[in-house]
């Protein structure tokens, strides 16, 4: 009996990790550059079954306690470009992530929403250096007429002041949704000039995500309270026999 009340509970709690990161997933619709958060399910403390006949016993299946989320993996699907016109915004067309230097060190980013501080060097709307292929911030001489190549190449009035660097590896993302690990340059990296990556969340598929979800708990919930009704019969009726 108490065995269903925690396989219920642990369900309960799984679905709210999965809420939760769906609401997220909403909450960055319009995020360049996001890519959204899927969670992985899986059983625990599963316990094996046995058939005993006599002296000999016989596996027949496994038990489980219940699911829990075992992790949140990244969906890195790309998102659809959006045209702006801007000369600063870049999106990746195929693989890779920009670099930019953060307080916490070198994190990775899709989104290409870039622009000039008042030093003249290319930083994200946050302020951070972009970097390029030598680790460095990339300035710009003030007032020069910019050019960002499909390759990667800055130029300012047609000359080339730096190289935009684009690399892939293995990231996860962080908390702040920059992406961290160790990463390799890409080799042949393409960038499209004047356009963003859209964030990957589709709303109508999250948001029938999320109905699946409350569903889910709902019947959990209901699960304990079907349990509990039971425990209290037995707690009142067996006293009066």
């Amino acid at each position: 009996m108490l065995r269903g009340l925690y396989v219920a509970a642990e369900g309960m709690a799984a679905r709210q990790k999965a809420q939760d990161a769906i609401a997220n997933n909403l909450a960055n619709l319009n995020t360049t550059g996001f890519k959204a958060d899927r969670p992985v399910f899986a059983t625990v403390y599963e316990r094996q079954l046995y058939r005993v006949e006599g002296t000999r016993s016989q596996p027949i299946g496994t038990l489980s306690a219940g699911a829990i989320v075992r992790e949140l993996y990244t969906d890195l699907q790309a998102g659809a470009l959006l045209t702006t016109g801007n000369p600063l915004d870049l999106a990746i067309d195929g693989v890779g992530f920009f670099a930019i230097q953060t307080p916490q060190g070198i994190r990775y980013t899709r989104s290409g929403a870039f622009q000039l501080n008042a030093q003249g060097v290319l930083t994200t709307r946050e302020g951070y250096p972009v970097l390029s292929v030598s680790d460095q911030p990339i300035q710009v001489p003030r007032d020069a007429e910019i050019r960002i190549g499909e390759n990667g190449a800055v130029q300012a009035n047609g000359v080339v002041v730096g190289q935009l660097q684009i690399a892939q590896g293995n990231l996860l993302k962080d908390a702040e949704g920059y992406f961290v690990g160790v990463a390799q340059p890409v080799a042949n990296p393409r960038l499209v000039a004047g356009a963003l990556e859209a964030s990957n969340v589709n709303m109508v598929r999250e948001m029938v995500r999320m109905i699946e979800t409350i569903r889910a708990y709902e019947a959990h919930q209901k699960l304990i309270h079907a349990h509990d009704e039971t425990l209290a019969k037995a707690v009142n009726e067996l006293a009066k026999v």
